[in-house]
């Protein structure tokens, strides 16, 4: 469901978690540039990544929001 926010109605957060080829890390999904082919990912502060080097999946029901 969408969120009220300043700027009108936004939708919710994907729950969904990133894994970048050539790291070991997992990382919160916070939004998709499909335009550009890019994903918004919270690694080590916000960051574009390409879409081609991440694997999607699922987020684990105890993830922060």
């Amino acid at each position: 469901m969408a969120r009220p926010s300043k700027y009108g109605n936004m939708p919710t957060a994907p729950q969904l978690i990133a894994k970048v080829k050539g790291d070991a890390g997992s990382y919160k999904v916070w939004g998709f540039d499909w335009m550009h082919h890019r994903v918004l990912l919270d690694r080590a502060g916000l960051e574009w990544v390409p879409i081609k080097n991440v694997a999607l999946e699922p987020a684990p029901t105890d993830l922060d929001d």
